[in-house]
């Protein structure tokens, strides 16, 4: 089956990250034209950005509030997530990525990441960025383990991706979103509770997307890990690199 891009529409949470969001809104109009892109952005002054449709949000909303404003905007049966860092390319093949949740093959599919960082200004240093992994939900724990299953037409089965994905609208808005009182470390938690709302995830590695590593998109310094674990029902979280973090109720029994 061809993709109808027209079906389709990408949305991006920045925060005055000016250049940032205009090289990706410049590589999706050169890619794909037929793709509108929503913008909420959370920053004090808040600039326009030509390419794309602004969504007004109170300053410092969070990234999961402002996706949910984007979400709610939504017109067509399918999204687009993009980080404000990320740059698509020739092997970014949205298109791959939109004929597998129209396709049936999963409701959320997601691509690869490359980490980039100009060194002297004078080439480029690209390296694999994983992402994707399954998890193991017991009633004490979440675990994620790096990887993914084996699947078919060049979609492989996961519980966990990158911020770079299409999905269904209607799935999304009906396990609720991302969960607003998560500013920032909404990831997991958004992809557990997708998997206990049933919602298919699946992963094409032959998608890939450049994650800039310039300074853009940095962290705030904020973290709302240990409530996101709190968020997921468990007493502590696994990560891929078999840190634990505890969820933010035991943290305050500890101390």
């Amino acid at each position: 089956m061809s993709a109808d891009l027209s079906r389709l529409t990408a949305i991006v949470h920045t925060n005055g990250r000016q250049q940032s969001v205009t090289r990706l809104i410049n590589s999706v109009a050169w890619l794909y034209p037929q793709v509108k892109v929503l913008v909420a952005d959370d920053s004090r002054q808040p600039q326009p950005m030509a390419g794309a449709e602004p969504v007004k949000m109170p300053v410092d909303s969070g990234v999961s509030a402002c996706r949910n404003a984007l979400l709610a905007r939504l017109r067509t049966p399918y999204f687009l997530l993009l980080e404000d860092n990320v740059e698509l390319n020739r092997g970014s093949h949205v298109e791959k990525l939109l004929e597998a949740v129209a396709g049936g093959q999963c409701d959320i599919a997601a691509g690869d990441m490359m980490r980039c960082r100009r060194r002297f200004g004078l080439f480029t240093k690209r390296e694999a960025e994983p992402g994707h992994a399954t998890v193991e939900v017991t009633a004490e724990a979440v675990k994620v383990t790096a990887g993914s299953r084996p699947g078919v037409g060049g979609v492989q089965g996961c519980d966990v991706a990158h911020n770079f994905f299409v999905a269904r609208t209607d799935k999304v808005r009906a396990m609720g979103g991302w969960d607003p009182q998560l500013l920032v470390d909404e990831r997991l938690e958004f992809f557990v509770r997708a998997r206990r709302f049933g919602v298919k995830v699946g992963v094409c590695p032959q998608a890939v997307a450049w994650r800039w590593q310039d300074g853009a998109g940095a962290k705030t310094g904020r973290d709302f890990s240990a409530l996101a674990v709190t968020k997921m029902g468990v007493s502590r979280l696994v990560d891929a690199n078999g840190r634990i973090i505890e969820a933010a109720g035991a943290q305050t029994r500890a101390a």
